[in-house]
């Protein structure tokens, strides 16, 4: 009788040094990430994100900081067909995460994110198409979560770059991106895992409006 009476006990300890050990990791690549300044280092961070996420299939922030470090990596690559290929990557990693948090406001964040990178890759050739779908997956993200910050962030960024004679620039871009300041203000992330970037960009962009 004790022998089953140890046994639940003996899976419940197994699964928290589990959670434990991934929690750690993925702490440990978020820095890693966040200390990167060149392509090679945010490729490790990719690559080690990418590690954590495939050992962790049932996790949507592996999955989705994989997709991440991959739009981020973008940025950094100079070879158009290389990022475009970066990208669909990221594309794979969010859509696993999307499968298992259909209603995340922050996948659509990263959606919008994603499709950003698209553009900026070529703005003449791709602005209408992918400044529209960033449009529709940040709207959907303030849809699911009115205070999500990085939504407003992201929609400010797509105003601000918009050209004006079609509705974009700074006066359009300000206050999205002021509301954006007071959602970051007011944002506290339940764990120090969940996404928390963007606001030093936000308020740069923001600066830039004045």
């Amino acid at each position: 009788m004790k022998k089953l009476l140890l046994l639940p006990l003996l899976f419940i300890a197994l699964f928290a040094n589990a959670q434990a050990k991934y929690q750690a990791a993925l702490t440990d690549a978020l820095a890693k990430m966040e200390a990167s300044k060149n392509a090679e280092e945010m490729q490790n961070s990719a690559n080690q994100l990418t590690r954590i996420a495939n050992a962790e299939p049932k996790e949507w922030l592996p999955n989705y900081y994989a997709a991440y470090a991959h739009i981020n990596l973008t940025f950094l690559l100079k070879d158009e067909d290389q990022r475009d290929q970066t990208l669909d990557k990221a594309q794979v990693f969010l859509d696993r995460a999307l499968k298992l948090q259909p209603k995340e406001s922050e996948l659509y964040v990263l959606q919008g994110y994603l499709h950003q990178a698209r553009l900026v890759i070529s703005p003449m050739m791709r602005g209408m198409k992918y400044s529209g779908l960033a449009t529709t997956a940040l709207e959907k993200a303030t849809q699911l979560n009115p205070n999500n910050p990085r939504a407003y962030f992201l929609l400010g960024q797509n105003a601000f770059n918009t050209p004006k004679m079609f509705g974009g620039g700074a006066e359009a871009a300000k206050p999205i991106l002021a509301k954006a300041k007071e959602k970051y203000a007011a944002y506290k992330p339940a764990s120090s895992l969940l996404p928390n970037w963007g606001e030093s960009r936000a308020l740069a962009l923001l600066a830039k409006c004045q």
